[in-house]
């Protein structure tokens, strides 16, 4: 068996906020991605009408600007609507409650299991 000792194990009720594990990634992510996008068309389309490597360069790094900086403003507003859904659907469906019976079930575990470790030792 391999040993796991290097995870961090995140206890039930430790749920972290939807701003922690959401970051700027959306954001960065569609820039990105529209940025590059922008610079590639810029750049075919710049090669099919024939015209010089400079004039293609030049326009290319302005489309790309363009489009990051469109991407980045599409990217903050899926992110806020990904965060409003989210905590939107951490309020609609809360964690439910454990059952009283399996409460009970599990200290009795807990105790057989502590009772069976103290005989393993006096043994």
């Amino acid at each position: 068996m391999s040993d796991y000792s290097d995870i961090e194990i995140v206890e039930d009720g430790t749920t972290l906020n939807s701003s922690e594990y959401l970051a700027d990634i959306p954001t960065k992510l569609t820039s990105g991605v529209l940025g590059l996008m922008g610079f590639m068309t810029a750049c075919l389309v710049g090669l099919l009408a024939g015209n010089p490597g400079i004039i293609i360069l030049g326009r290319a790094l302005i489309a790309m600007l363009c489009c990051a900086f469109v991407g980045k403003i599409l990217g903050a507003v899926g992110e806020v609507c990904i965060r409003e859904f989210v905590n939107r659907y951490k309020f609609d469906r809360p964690e439910p409650a454990m059952p009283q019976q399996l409460a009970d079930l599990d200290m009795e575990k807990q105790a057989h299991e502590s009772m069976v470790k103290n005989m393993k030792k006096a043994a």
